[in-house]
């Protein structure tokens, strides 16, 4: 129940589809300044990176708003990881035992792909994560199936945008 990137944060990114390349660049560029053990990789879903860096989400965003990147779509803080490769019914046990061990209060739950998930593995869990939310909640738990493992974050529904959103509140429109 680790995250890809062990004791570094661990976010999951979402870029344009074919764009891969640049948002690592991009992405890239923004952060060194700030963090030059950054670290980028891909995963074997066109369009969703894996990002691990010392910096905590609020520097993340505000790194990343100083030098936007154009092919950013969502960013997504990673809290834990399981392991989807060997037994994957137990997969559904280890995002419930994450949830309730944190002690997670959330309003709804977002998927960001099927990944290694079966489709009756994701109702599964979805319909078991559903069981545990709190309607007046202001969090969404997010689920983001990688490549071998299921890994969740937890953010303010505010926080829940597309990235696109925020840069174009915070930048002045340009014909």
């Amino acid at each position: 129940m680790t995250t890809p990137c062990g004791d570094r944060n661990t976010y999951v990114l979402t870029v344009r589809y074919g764009k891969e390349r640049l948002a690592e660049l991009e992405v890239g560029d923004a952060l060194f300044p700030t963090d030059p053990s950054v670290k980028i990789e891909r995963t074997v879903f066109g369009g969703v990176l894996v990002l691990c860096t010392t910096l905590q989400f609020d520097e993340l965003l505000n790194a990343l708003l100083a030098f936007p990147p154009t092919t950013l779509e969502r960013i997504v803080p990673i809290m834990a990881c399981c392991d989807a490769s060997k037994d994957k019914d137990d997969v559904v046990k280890c995002v419930v035992d994450v949830v309730l061990r944190e002690g997670l209060r959330y309003s709804e739950v977002r998927f960001g792909r099927r990944g290694c998930l079966s489709k009756d593995q994701l109702r599964s869990l979805e319909r078991k994560l559903r069981e545990f939310s709190t309607p007046y909640s202001d969090n969404t738990l997010l689920v983001e199936p990688l490549d071998n493992v299921v890994c969740i974050g937890i953010v303010k529904d505010a926080m829940d945008k597309s990235f696109k959103e925020k840069v174009m509140k915070i930048q002045p429109y340009r014909r």
